[in-house]
């Protein structure tokens, strides 16, 4: 997990302008609503509210799994074909913000 702690210091919040809306539903295993909110402050858009934070929790999932930071990072930025590198990482780290934080922690 040091390849992730380091990708996310060196990557910047240059996300993808686009509007973010949604009508929240907190459910079990994280903060929908303040994961979304994060998305809209670091200017990550999403069409779907529940498809992002689906596709969030995958990242916990990849990540549980033992995949590496780099190698999420770059299957953020396949199935998300308008996302930069630097998108890729913000989405990276907060989906591991609000669904999987042990995972920052890890050295």
């Amino acid at each position: 997990m040091k390849g992730l702690i380091a990708l996310i210091g060196i990557c910047a919040a240059i996300g993808i302008a686009a509007p973010a809306y949604a009508d929240p539903d907190n459910g079990p295993g994280g903060d929908d609503a303040g994961f979304l909110a994060a998305l809209q402050h670091a200017d990550i858009g999403y069409r779907n509210p529940a498809q992002a934070i689906g596709s969030a929790k995958a990242v916990c999932t990849c990540l549980n799994s033992g995949e590496s930071g780099l190698e999420l990072v770059h299957d953020v930025q396949t199935h998300n074909p308008a996302f930069n590198m630097d998108a890729a990482a913000e989405f990276a780290v907060l989906s591991s913000k609000y669904y999987c934080p042990q995972h920052l922690s890890k050295n």
